[in-house]
């Protein structure tokens, strides 16, 4: 069963060297519905300097022993510099995070993230994110 409480945590998989791929970064969803395919909950990033602040929603579906969600957070962040700065836009919400994985052991999932390219403007100046991609797992704890 989906609904419950779920704890996780994903890593970055970046091209340079950055201390983001050092970093595993904690998470917790909560699964409030789920109709046997498609659920929908909330998630929280733990630590707000490495992943993303705020409470975000999750919309996704499961297809045998494959796991697909959508990662939506309130406010967008990009790294930038190399991947070795991140910037955030409290007036913007963040570019939608695309999980795929597969079932692990029971109640348990593996897979990998990616957030595609895109621009944003703070105080006049231009940023522009190729994208970020990574790994990611979580296990339901209750």
């Amino acid at each position: 069963m989906m609904i419950g409480t779920w704890k996780g945590k994903y890593k970055y998989n970046l091209k340079q060297n950055s201390e983001f791929n050092k970093k595993e970064v904690g998470f917790t969803v909560e699964i409030t519905e789920f109709d046997g395919e498609s659920f929908i909950g909330t998630i929280q990033d733990d630590d707000k300097n490495y992943g993303t602040e705020g409470l975000g929603t999750i919309e996704g579906k499961l297809d045998g022993h494959e796991i697909t969600f959508i990662k939506k957070m309130p406010i967008r962040s990009i790294l930038y510099g190399n991947n070795k700065q991140k910037v955030e836009f409290e007036n913007k919400k963040h570019m939608p995070i695309h999980y795929h994985g597969t079932l692990n052991l029971k109640n348990s999932y593996i897979g990998t993230w990616k957030i595609k390219g895109g621009i944003s403007f703070r105080n006049l100046l231009l940023y522009v994110s190729f994208g970020t991609q990574g790994t990611w797992e979580m296990v339901k704890v209750d």
